[in-house]
């Protein structure tokens, strides 16, 4: 076993995956840690480069080159380096974004070490277009010490993938990690269960640099914005967690949290007729199961009479990202 496991996932990665290798080599640290890349097929020259820099690594550096893609979006790349982690805590670094903070991996480790009762810990970052350049839009995380379930509640994350460190969650049997099936965003099922399971520690540094590209390339940021809206991704994504709290032994505010976000859908989502199989016959059962109703409609209520807002809020914010982005 190891102190540390540092995921690496690679797909289309060619022009970045230097500068992510070399902010892990650059890490000043006092305990053990594995890198575990994983190269999922990429049909740029990512494998080129890997190999050309492979014999120049430490040991500790294990280079996984499939014989064909993973599938799953990138999920069946994570999931077989997860299934290889000998790490008491991980993180993961995806090969575009990279770290800035010499000492990022041991402020973390020393947090996580001192206070057991966190599982994990994050902090702010840098956004950067594909040259490196700093971008005018910041990242939604959330910028108090500590990460709770109402800012998950607001939409915010703990912080962004690569500023994560977090105890090997995935290979402690007291945690379940299994939520029902949806078709959304790996990080917001993470931020979820961290705060179902543990507290979590945010610091106010920028210690890394995510890399935000929307015009062109394999990214979720660059392919999702070409989807058609999916109404039933987002229904099935809050009942997954609502299931999940339902079944487990978690705070009773992540009981409340989870009840809201997907009765609020869901109430959106028959009154506005988006999807023809679900009616009001579905969401009266679903209100007759609720184990806060009064809590949970006064929050419904409250989000529709806040509607407008959100509208006209989402569409400013939408044209600040577009712009920042090189969208408009």
């Amino acid at each position: 076993m190891v102190d540390l496991s540092i995921i690496l996932p690679v797909y289309n990665h060619a022009p970045y995956i230097k500068q992510a290798i070399d902010s892990i080599l650059m890490q000043k640290v006092n305990f053990t840690y594995e890198v575990l890349i994983g190269e999922d097929c990429s049909t740029d020259n990512s494998r080129e480069i890997l190999k050309g820099l492979e014999k120049d690594l430490p040991s500790k550096f294990h280079i996984f080159y499939r014989e064909k893609n993973m599938g799953g979006k990138g999920e069946g790349n994570f999931n077989d380096l997860y299934k290889r982690m000998k790490g008491r805590y991980l993180i993961v670094l995806e090969g575009d974004d990279f770290w800035t903070y010499a000492y990022k991996l041991q402020k973390e480790y020393d947090f996580l070490e001192a206070h057991p009762d966190y599982i994990a810990v994050a902090h702010d970052t840098e956004v950067v277009d594909e040259h490196g350049n700093k971008m005018h839009w910041t990242y939604p995380c959330c910028r108090k010490s500590e990460y709770t379930i109402w800012d998950f509640r607001k939409g915010l994350l703990a912080g962004q993938t690569t500023t994560i460190m977090v105890r090997n969650y995935m290979n402690d049997p007291s945690i379940d990690t299994r939520l029902l099936p949806s078709n959304f965003p790996g990080d917001r099922k993470k931020a979820f269960l961290f705060i179902a399971n543990g507290r979590v520690r945010c610091f106010p540094e920028k210690w890394s640099a995510y890399r935000l590209v929307v015009t062109h390339g394999s990214s979720f940021s660059a392919t999702s914005r070409l989807q058609p809206p999916d109404f039933k991704a987002p229904l099935d994504y809050y009942y997954s967690l609502y299931d999940y709290a339902c079944k487990h032994n978690v705070d009773e505010n992540v009981k409340l949290v989870t009840e809201q976000l997907y009765f609020n859908y869901l109430f959106r989502i028959v009154l506005r007729k988006k999807i023809n199989e679900i009616s009001y016959k579905d969401l009266k059962g679903a209100f007759q199961k609720l184990r806060y109703p009064v809590r949970t409609s006064a929050y419904t209520i409250m989000q529709s009479l806040l509607w407008p807002y959100h509208k006209i809020n989402g569409k400013i914010e939408s044209i600040k990202y577009e712009k920042a982005t090189g969208l408009r």
